[in-house]
């Protein structure tokens, strides 16, 4: 997770920081020889690494520092490393699909409206009661190919080109706007009891049927289902409900 207000630095800022190219950097594994102190912002597990810009900036100086100390038999200054203040670790490691952390009362990780979370951060963030399955979540995020279109949330940022972050603030956005899904990927439609936002106009060939009903009924008080649906071209338990519906209206 990356916390609200720092900068994220990929492989191909962090090479640079280093004046390498990205495969340099990669093969060197550079990234091993950073301090105690420089904490991931990745999450354990991830393929790709993110570090904060402004502890790596700290980090590069100081190397460079230290190299041009070297040639002189000199002791280099150290600049101070920033300090990342809060935990960058979120998920419960030992949960079998993406859960957040709990603390010691039960409660789950607090995050803030500019967090930047990945794939597997942002669906443990997801409110449990409104968390689709973990293979539907894939499925939703998945970029769109083929002309289809991305059912889950945009990413906020994207990095190095494929490190595709949500801000915690934008995931609650889509998701309470979001419309729930079967797990095929196919949507319910409107939750049960939600009212349309503009009324259906009838069927113009119910109305005519309904208009039918309630003349022949005038005609013929006695008029049966049976008789009614005949006249209609309509079944007779269709019949039925055009009658039950005009002598309610009568």
């Amino acid at each position: 997770m990356i916390p609200a207000g720092q900068i994220p630095a990929d492989d191909t800022a962090a090479a640079d920081l280093y004046n390498l190219s990205v495969h340099r950097y990669r093969v060197n594994k550079t990234w091993e020889t950073f301090p105690a102190a420089v904490k991931p912002l990745h999450r354990e597990g991830a393929k790709s690494r993110i570090y904060d810009l402004g502890q790596l900036t700290v980090v590069a100086r100081n190397a460079k520092a230290a190299k041009e100390a070297a040639k002189k038999s000199e002791k280099a200054f150290e600049e101070e490393i920033p300090v990342i203040s809060r935990d960058t670790q979120i998920l419960d490691p030992g949960a079998k699909d993406p859960t957040l952390k709990k603390d010691k009362n039960g409660k789950p990780v607090e995050l803030e409206a500019g967090d930047l979370l990945d794939r597997d951060e942002a669906y443990a963030a997801l409110p449990e009661e409104r968390r689709p399955s973990w293979s539907t979540w894939l499925r939703m995020i998945a970029p769109p190919s083929g002309g289809a279109k991305t059912v889950g949330p945009l990413p906020t940022v994207i990095l190095g080109g494929s490190i595709r972050l949500w801000s915690y603030k934008a995931l609650l956005t889509w998701n309470a706007d979001r419309t729930e899904l079967h797990p095929t990927g196919h949507g319910y439609g409107r939750p049960k009891g939600t009212p349309e936002s503009t009324p259906r106009a009838p069927r113009a060939d119910k109305v005519e049927r309904s208009e039918r009903t309630r003349q022949l009924l005038a005609e013929r008080p006695a008029i049966t289902a049976e008789e009614l649906a005949a006249d209609l071209g309509v079944s007779v338990r269709t019949a039925d409900r055009y009658l039950a519906e005009a002598k309610n209206d009568a």
